[in-house]
């Protein structure tokens, strides 16, 4: 039983750790930012939208330092700060990853969205990066 349980929290670990390491290479990227004309640099705080794709991650998650909130679709309208995450395809297998994101500002009352999409390969126990756009 204790082998089980061990084997499963071991799954969801590796599982947490490759979604973390994902998400902090694509959304830490200047590709993603760069035609919003927003720095990374320069967030305080990046929201995430739980929705359509399970993510998982700790309660306390920071990409490079920059807090990350997890919010619901309602909450969308009650945030202060943009910018607004949206993972729209989060496919791993095996040593290959495929990232699909849509990122969101208000600026003057009006919204901009852009998208990325991001494959990674697994090189020595780290996602690196192989193809943007």
């Amino acid at each position: 039983m204790l082998t089980v349980f061990l084997s499963i929290y071991t799954q969801d670990l590796k599982a947490q750790n490759t979604t973390q390491n994902l998400l902090s290479n694509a959304v830490s990227d200047e590709t993603l930012w760069e035609s919003l004309e927003l720095d990374f640099n320069q967030v305080s705080k990046i929201y995430i939208l739980d929705h359509g794709v399970t993510l998982e991650l700790p309660d306390t998650f920071a990409i490079d330092g920059v807090p990350v909130e997890i919010i619901q679709k309602n909450q969308v309208e009650s945030i202060q700060g943009f910018p607004l995450i949206h993972i729209h395809t989060l496919h791993v297998e095996n040593n290959q990853a495929l990232l699909r994101i849509y990122l969101s500002k208000r600026q003057n009352g009006k919204e901009q969205t852009t998208n990325a999409e991001f494959q990674f390969i697994k090189k020595d126990l780290e996602w690196q990066i192989t193809k943007k756009q």
